[in-house]
């Protein structure tokens, strides 16, 4: 993936967390908050009922035991008793007992102590308690309620002040109180006292409330998701990409042999990494490495090989394939080389680049190197001498070719002495060594006379296509 296009990817997947984080944390924070305000709403809703009908049931209990004691006369005692319950009734004006008399009524007795049976409304039966209101008294000129309570031919009520029970006009529990008979819309509950009473959500107290700490905590989440998560994202969706476009041959084979001067026949041929838009090899290399892919691709290219060319042609020559050292640290990879048809295994170089993880997992590269080594594979390490300790490795493992890098083409004294003593050693062990970098017919003579008689470079052969390949000689 290009610079450009990376960025451009980073600043969309940016932008789309963002966007996610910010709806997440705004709905999930005002609902949060939601529900904070509704159990809090809920408890005082509760705490103004229970106030509420506690009151109630203290009048309505009063007017039981009125009901219950009435013999149908109104003594001074019984006065004295209804005038200290009224004292003891915030908000209570009066208490009264009204008897049926034909078709109206009859304040019977009242905890004034009129004496005076003044005509009023024909009481109406009815079960349990009811409250009607707000009346309208004219000789007070205020609004009232009325409880009352109707057993045979009485009624026995109570008349309470509405403004003087702040209970009543209590209004931040968000609860009104309505004895009207068409309730619909928000009703909280019935009371459990009063037939004919329920509590009613105020409309004022059901406005949303908006949590605005979801900006800042956006702006964490955004940063954190910035170094954190984008990078993943952005490294998984290159993955994917370029996975695919090795299924789909985007990147490809081509190869360039390895010439024997001595005997003027290939010795090998080195299976090269190209791509269809001519991207540097060494980036392709460095951008599957980044994302894991180097060894899902190695394997694509020796499924390449053997799909590409006949199997007398492979049993010919040998196919030398780059790796790294986690190709060799990695048990899947030797499996899977282990799977391989044995004409293809047994003339595979598995040319390794000096890297230092080589020595950090030696216990482990070692024993993978010996069972592919038992299946029929060579190892050479490339680029020999060139950034690590060279020496080491060939002492470490068992490699069986040595590939110097073209740098010692380069036809100074010390190049050549160099490459003088890399083949003395080769020699003294029995391994093979190879040249890179042959461009000129002067490096081919100067690299013959050092003792270097395996060759590869552009003045032998340019890398090539697999039909070329099969007719070079």
């Amino acid at each position: 993936m290009y610079q450009s296009s990376r960025i451009l990817l980073t600043s969309c997947i940016n932008i789309s967390l963002l966007i996610i984080f910010a709806s997440a944390v705004f709905f999930l924070g005002n609902a949060w908050q939601q529900h904070k305000v509704y159990v809090v709403s809920e408890k005082e809703k509760e705490l103004y009922f229970s106030q509420v009908e506690g009151y109630l049931e203290g009048v309505t209990s009063f007017l039981s035991s009125v009901a219950a004691n009435y013999t149908g006369e109104c003594p001074r005692d019984f006065v004295r008793l209804m005038r200290k319950e009224l004292f003891n009734t915030p908000g209570a004006i009066e208490f009264g007992v009204i008897q049926k008399e034909g078709d109206h009524g009859a304040v019977a007795c009242n905890s004034w102590g009129d004496i005076d049976r003044i005509h009023v409304r024909e009481p109406s039966p009815h079960k349990g308690f009811l409250m009607t209101g707000p009346h309208t008294i004219n000789s007070l000129e205020m609004p009232i309620f009325v409880i009352k309570k109707t057993v045979n031919d009485f009624e026995y009520n109570v008349i309470i002040k509405k403004s003087s029970v702040d209970i009543f006009s209590n209004a931040q529990s968000g609860l009104i109180i309505s004895n009207s008979e068409e309730i619909q819309d928000h009703l909280y509950r019935y009371s459990e006292v009063i037939s004919n009473l329920a509590y009613i959500e105020s409309p004022s107290s059901l406005k949303k409330v908006y949590n605005l700490y979801f900006i800042p905590i956006t702006l964490l989440l955004s940063i954190i998701a910035y170094f954190l998560v984008t990078p993943k994202l952005v490294k998984a969706i290159e993955k994917i990409i370029l996975r695919r476009r090795i299924e789909q041959h985007y990147y490809h084979n081509e190869y360039q042999p390895i010439i024997d001067t001595k005997t003027g026949q290939v010795f090998s041929i080195e299976v090269l990494l190209r791509s269809k838009d001519d991207t540097a090899t060494i980036d392709t290399i460095t951008k599957m490495k980044h994302l894991d892919l180097s060894i899902e691709h190695t394997l694509f290219q020796i499924v390449q090989v053997e799909s590409s060319f006949r199997e007398d042609f492979i049993k010919k020559n040998s196919f030398q394939i780059n790796i790294s050292s986690c190709h060799l640290e990695s048990l899947y990879f030797v499996e899977r080389l282990q799977q391989l048809n044995h004409p293809i295994c047994h003339n595979l170089i598995l040319e390794v680049t000096e890297d230092e993880n080589l020595m950090i997992k030696k216990q482990t590269i070692k024993k993978h190197m010996e069972i592919l080594k038992r299946q029929g594979c060579r190892f050479a390490i490339d680029d020999f001498g060139m950034e690590y300790a060279g020496l080491g490795y060939v002492s470490e493992f068992d490699f069986d070719i040595v590939k110097t890098d073209k740098i010692f083409m380069d036809h100074t004294h010390k190049n050549t002495a160099i490459l003088k003593s890399i083949i003395a050693f080769c020699n003294e062990l029995g391994i093979h060594c190879i040249a890179e970098g042959i461009e000129t017919e002067e490096d081919k003579k100067k690299t013959i006379e050092i003792g270097i008689h395996l060759q590869q470079g552009w003045y032998h052969a340019r890398p090539m296509s697999t039909e070329n390949i099969v007719l070079y000689k």
